[in-house]
């Protein structure tokens, strides 16, 4: 009788051991999932760095612009040449001396259609014969 308490015993000390085993690893696993995927989690934090390299990355790029736009302006305020060469380049002005040659488009190339004439409204004879 003493061989089959003593089995009873450990039988339950197992069950008690795999019960407790099951609730730890079930609460490590909630743990786990929540330090992962919960608001400031883990993947969070993630992709707020992504986020962050990102717009370091378009900050640096908008600086080197606004630094050449910088030096664009004052070049605009300071330098006639580049006056110069702007008015010619967009509003296609010329200096005093310069030639101008223009070159007839290849064949097949985007020509430029004749301009088109005004046609007259087809003649129909009026009542009365006239």
């Amino acid at each position: 009788m003493a061989g089959a308490a003593v089995a009873e015993g450990t039988q339950k000390g197992k069950k008690k051991r795999h019960f407790l085993a099951g609730v730890a690893l079930s609460v490590g696993l909630v743990l786990a999932f929540l330090a992962l995927f919960c608001h400031q989690g883990l993947y969070r934090i993630y992709c707020l760095r992504q986020e962050r390299q990102s717009l370091e990355q378009e900050t640096n790029r908008l600086a080197a612009e606004n630094l050449r736009l910088a030096r664009t302006i004052d070049r605009l305020r300071h330098d006639p040449e580049m006056i110069q060469d702007l008015i010619r380049r967009e509003l296609n002005f010329i200096r005093k001396n310069d030639i101008i040659i223009q070159f007839p488009q290849p064949a097949g190339r985007n020509q430029a259609l004749p301009p088109a004439r005004a046609q007259a409204p087809p003649h129909r004879p009026q009542p009365g014969g006239r």
